[in-house]
C-alpha cells in the first residue's frame, strides 16, 4: 500500500469542487479517476468529500493528468509535514497535566477536543476503555483487590507516554496487533523512553495467544520486558504479587484509587 507524506491545506469547499469539476469536465467515473490516480475508490471518496486532506503527491498527479487544475493552487493555504499528526498529538498532550484523576482526564480530553466516540466500553470504575479486553484486565485486578491506574499520562523528558495500566511500579500494556510494523516501531520507542526516564518501572505486555509468537519475535531485542498471553491473567497476577509494591483494596471497597509508586 502506498504511503503519502506531506498534505495540502486547501480552502474549505475547493477540494471537493476540484474533484467534481475533474469528473464533470473530463467525463470520468469515480472508478476510472481512482485508477488514473493509482488510489483506491474509498480513498478518492474521502478526498472528494473533504474528509481527509489531499496528499501533495496526489495533487502533483492531478496536475500532470489535468494541467488546467493548476488554478486550484490559488486556494492553497499551507502544507502539513509528514509528521503533522504526531505534532498535533504532542500539542494536545502538552495541554494536559501529568497523572490526572479520572474526572480531570475526561475534562482534559474535552478541552483538547479529542474525539471519544471510539470509547464505548465502561470499565469497573466508570472509566471509558478502549475495548473489552482492557475491561477484562481491569475486572480481574479489581476481583483480586489490586489497585490500578488506567491510562495515566507520564512525563518522559520532552515526551509523554500513556500506558494502559499502572499497578505500583508495574506498567501493563495490552497489545492487540500482530504484524503491523508502525505500531511496533512506536511501541519500542515508547518502551525505550520509559526505561530511560522511569527506571523503577517493570513493563508487562499482554497479547492474544494467536499473536504471542509474533510479538515475542518482534520484541526479542527489547530488554527488560515480560510478555504474557492475555487469556491467562493468573500469570499477570503472580507477577504483580512477586514484583510489587502494590496496594490492595479492603473488603467492600468499591472504588479503585492510585497505585503506590505510580
Amino acid at each position: 500500500m502506498e504511503r503519502f507524506t506531506t498534505k495540502i491545506i486547501i480552502e474549505k469547499g475547493f477540494q471537493k469542487k476540484m474533484f467534481s469539476e475533474i469528473i464533470s469536465k473530463e467525463k470520468l467515473s469515480q472508478r476510472k479517476l481512482a485508477k488514473m490516480l493509482k488510489v483506491s475508490r474509498s480513498g478518492l471518496r474521502h478526498w472528494m468529500n473533504e474528509e481527509r486532506k489531499l496528499p501533495q503527491l496526489i495533487f502533483e498527479r492531478i496536475l500532470k493528468l489535468f494541467p488546467w487544475t493548476i488554478t486550484y493552487k490559488n486556494y492553497f493555504r499551507g502544507i502539513l509535514p509528514r509528521n503533522w499528526v504526531q505534532i498535533k498529538g504532542g500539542k494536545i498532550r502538552s495541554k494536559m497535566k501529568i497523572n490526572l484523576t479520572k474526572e480531570d482526564r475526561i475534562k482534559g480530553f474535552k478541552k483538547a477536543k479529542i474525539k471519544m466516540h471510539r470509547r464505548k466500553v465502561i470499565g469497573p470504575n466508570g472509566e471509558l476503555m478502549y475495548n473489552n479486553n482492557e475491561k477484562k484486565i481491569a475486572e480481574e485486578l479489581v476481583r483480586n483487590k489490586i489497585r490500578y491506574e488506567y491510562e495515566p499520562i507520564i512525563s518522559l523528558g520532552k515526551n509523554y507516554a500513556v500506558p494502559d495500566f499502572v499497578v505500583g511500579n508495574i506498567i501493563i500494556e495490552r497489545c492487540g496487533f500482530g504484524n503491523w510494523k508502525p505500531y511496533w516501531s512506536n511501541f519500542k520507542r515508547k518502551v525505550k523512553r520509559l526505561q530511560k526516564y522511569k527506571k523503577k518501572y517493570k513493563i508487562v505486555v499482554l497479547v492474544p495467544s494467536n499473536y504471542f509468537k509474533i510479538v515475542v519475535k518482534k520484541l526479542c531485542n527489547t530488554k527488560n520486558i515480560t510478555i504474557f498471553k492475555e487469556e491467562n491473567l493468573e500469570l499477570l497476577l503472580d507477577f504483580i504479587r512477586a514484583h510489587g509494591p502494590i496496594t490492595t483494596l479492603s473488603c467492600g471497597h468499591s472504588s479503585v484509587g492510585r497505585a503506590i509508586g505510580s
